[in-house]
């Protein structure tokens, strides 16, 4: 069993478009970044993107998750950046993944779907539920990093 400290927490955000590089190139960075501090961190996630807005799931520490989403707040990939929740929990759901990520494409449509997300990601429809659901889901299943 993990420390009793364990805790998850889902946010959402929006793309800042308009960037220099693109999409994909501004993903692969995020999650190299991410990467490198959450290994420090002992922070592990998940991060799903559509082009437009992401969802992330993040596990570890209450005190690494705080100064994880600070960063994340200031970070100018981001805007509109809503926590969504934060909950103490007993095992993580992505102990491999220092920090996996998702960029959507229509081949994962029907797990998107399952979880009533039809086209692009609704910010206003999103809780923390669907939120780690969905990225359980694209995590076990044949989605890759990119």
């Amino acid at each position: 069993m993990e420390s009793p400290s364990l805790h998850r927490l889902a946010y959402v955000s929006t793309y800042r478009s308009g960037r220099v590089d693109g999409e994909l190139t501004a993903l692969r960075a995020i999650l190299s970044v991410s990467r490198k501090n959450n290994e420090a961190a002992d922070v592990t996630g998940y991060l799903i993107f559509d082009g437009e807005s992401f969802i992330q799931v993040l596990e570890g520490p209450h005190d690494a998750l705080q100064a994880t989403m600070d960063r994340i707040a200031r970070d100018e990939r981001h805007r509109d950046v809503a926590v969504l929740a934060t909950q103490p929990i007993e095992t993580r759901s992505f102990r491999e993944w220092k920090m996996g990520g998702y960029r959507r494409t229509p081949a994962q449509d029907p797990i998107f779907a399952a979880h009533g997300i039809l086209g692009k990601i609704d910010r206003s429809r999103i809780d923390y539920e669907t939120a780690v659901s969905l990225a359980q889901a694209l995590s076990l299943g044949d989605a890759r990093s990119p």
